[in-house]
């Protein structure tokens, strides 16, 4: 009789071992990658989610225009044609896209940074024109402000928009930026920043953070991907990928690994890395397209990326 206790038992915990094995799955792909926009004589590239997961924004050949179009890839309409698509950001209502302009005028080039409307209102310049802008303007207190790195100093700007109801009460939220050669963590009011950089002397880029708040993703510049703590801690190898950008569970990050002959990307696929470093998925082994620049949707159902050669914007599905 003992036997037989211990035995159901360890079946039971075998079961919940089980289950919760089910409830930590690795992200697969299902079925092949999709077209989901192209259109002759516009090259599309870097697509972004909004953050209800109904629309996607992208731009075109050297950052110009952006375009946007429903989830299934019908309704795409020109939001702007000025130079403003990279680094694009959506506000947490998925009702406007932060962004830097940039402008020629008399062969001299102008940054300004500028929010724009879904819903046909007229642009906000947030920030005068000026002749300097090597940073990308950041959202902060939950879209309430924007901030900006020049000269290695922290400028902060009213956003004017009303943030949603669900963040009004919520205490201050710290944001993270690249600084010169360091990955600094900042704070409103006091614009204080706090240098949380693993490595001297390196070179950052695509700095990510993750949508629970407790990591940060990012490049260094001949080196590999990381993941660490974003208070600096516990960093993470994840080997050469590009362009990172997160499952909506902080699980894995999704990039691009590619391969090129000195001249252009001859191969490129979408790997989904744990943050732990050890696994490692390909995505798109079952095709011969392209990868590049992929973005997660928030409820985690699907990656769009672009395919350069192909000017398209492409989807697949996940399941996890």
């Amino acid at each position: 009789m003992r036997f037989k206790k211990y035995t159901s038992l360890a079946f039971l915990l075998l079961i919940a071992a089980f289950a919760g094995f089910k409830v930590q799955a690795q992200p697969q792909p299902v079925g092949e990658p999709q077209i989901l926009l192209k259109q002759d004589g516009i090259n599309f590239q870097a697509p972004v989610w909004s953050p209800d997961g109904n629309t996607i924004a992208v731009t075109a050949d050297r950052y110009l225009g952006i375009w946007l179009a429903n989830a299934d890839g019908s309704n795409l309409k020109q939001l702007t044609d000025e130079d403003a698509g990279y680094g694009l950001s959506w506000s947490l209502d998925s009702k406007s896209i932060l962004t830097r302009l940039n402008t020629v005028q008399n062969r001299r080039r102008n940054h300004a940074i500028v929010i724009y409307h879904t819903d046909g209102k007229d642009p906000q310049l947030v920030s005068e024109f000026r002749p300097k802008m090597e940073a990308l303007p950041k959202w902060a207190q939950y879209g309430e402000k924007v901030v900006l790195i020049q000269n290695d100093q922290i400028e902060t700007f009213d956003s004017w928009l009303d943030m949603p109801d669900q963040f009004k009460s919520k205490p201050s939220q710290a944001f993270y930026v690249l600084k010169s050669n360091e990955i600094a963590k900042g704070m409103i009011p006091t614009n204080s920043t706090e240098n949380i950089s693993p490595f001297e002397d390196a070179t950052y880029l695509n700095l990510e953070v993750s949508p629970d708040g407790q990591k940060l993703a990012f490049e260094v510049y001949g080196s590999n991907l990381y993941v660490m703590n974003v208070d600096g801690s516990e960093l993470v190898d994840l080997g050469k990928a590009n362009r990172p950008d997160w499952s909506p569970d902080s699980r894995y990050v999704v990039a691009s690994v590619s391969e090129d002959n000195g001249y252009n990307i001859t191969k490129g696929d979408l790997f989904a890395l744990s943050i732990d470093g050890n696994h490692r998925i390909n995505l798109t082994d079952q095709t011969d397209l392209i990868a590049q620049n992929p973005d997660w949707s928030s409820d985690g159902s699907k990656i769009a990326f672009d395919v350069p050669n192909e000017g398209a914007i492409y989807v697949i599905n996940i399941q996890q």
